[in-house]
């Protein structure tokens, strides 16, 4: 049969079909779901999108992201950014479907974001030539892999000393992990997020989102918290798809450290999604190499394998640009007072 390509808006695109696609697809993820794209409508300074690319009638390949912008006008126009996590998918990784959509993709978010930036989380080289054809460029970025299919003992021994004893001291002084069961505990702890990012002055979806996303992510959005003395003293919220646990959101109480929730936390974690029968914790991004990165030598310390799948970036407008980032550093300084 004669190829016949057409892109649509994943709106135009039966939910059930898109979810399928990605689903099935060896390398989709949890941010590239219809439920996904969802969470972010109709929510403040985000505007999700997405496209399907069809042949005949069927998904050859999707792409999907988020546009984000912080604060008011005029200075959300400097905030402006379309952020995508893995992707795109395409049937056989064919860099002839990747240039289809990407090039779609950059035109339609030509006016509506300052740049676009892909966050790889898995190794994207066979497309490497769409990505430059479309204009845009790499850079190095790391994230930390678990691999969860080895011994239980062996992730154990992976985990630093230091780690393994604080999260003994913590048990000792009464703290205890567990999963959120109500959605009464889960807007207790989502405070903790909350105060966190303000306290390091970056930017954070509001409570209603946090909310919107326990309801809207049934089975696949979990939340762990340590709680001591019946107060929630850490918060780690973990998205669940397929055979990969993805660090999503966290927050901690300046106030217990003694508790080690940043510890207990990502340990314990670790080996509630190996008895689930999850492959693979990725622990997120660990920063550009060779520049010192304190919350990437925390993460180290757990054991996993530092991967460099690095970013792709596409500036749309460089002047732009260029005072975005100047009032980005500004305004997460005033943030943090």
């Amino acid at each position: 049969m004669q190829e016949k390509f057409t892109i649509l808006d994943y709106r135009s695109v039966k939910p059930e079909c898109w979810e399928g696609y990605v689903f099935n697809h060896k390398d989709g993820n949890v941010f590239q779901t219809y439920a996904y794209l969802q969470l972010h409508q109709d929510v403040r300074n985000t505007f999700p999108f997405g496209f399907a690319l069809m042949n005949n009638g069927d998904i050859v390949g999707v792409v999907a992201g988020v546009v984000y912008q912080n604060y008011f006008f005029p200075i959300n126009v400097f905030t402006k950014r379309a952020v995508i996590i893995g992707g795109p998918l395409v049937d056989g990784d064919e860099p002839k479907l990747s240039s289809l959509l990407l090039e779609k993709m950059v035109s339609y978010l030509k006016r509506k974001a300052i740049y676009v930036q892909f966050r790889n989380i898995r190794d994207v080289s066979k497309i490497k030539d769409s990505f430059l054809g479309s204009g845009f460029v790499f850079e190095d970025h790391l994230d930390i892999i678990h691999d969860l299919r080895m011994d239980g003992e062996e992730i154990r021994k992976k985990v630093s000393k230091n780690k393994r004893n604080n999260v003994v001291k913590a048990q000792n002084r009464g703290a205890v992990f567990s999963e959120i069961a109500s959605i009464e505990e889960f807007e207790a702890a989502i405070g903790l997020v909350l105060e966190t990012y303000k306290r390091v002055g970056l930017p954070c979806p509001t409570k209603a989102f946090f909310i919107k996303a326990y309801h809207a992510l049934q089975g696949v959005l979990k939340t762990f918290v340590v709680v001591f003395e019946r107060k929630p003293v850490g918060v780690r919220l973990e998205l669940c798809y397929k055979n990969m646990v993805y660090d999503w959101y966290a927050g901690s109480d300046e106030h217990y450290k003694n508790c080690y929730p940043n510890d207990v936390l990502p340990y314990n974690i670790l080996f509630w999604a190996k008895e689930n029968g999850y492959d693979t914790f990725d622990f997120g991004g660990a920063g550009k190499p060779n520049v010192e990165y304190g919350v990437r030598d925390h993460k180290l310390k757990f054991g996993g394998d530092l991967v460099d799948y690095g970013r792709y970036e596409h500036v749309n407008s460089k002047m732009i640009m260029f005072f975005s980032e100047k009032a980005f550093a500004l305004l997460k300084k005033l943030k943090s007072k």
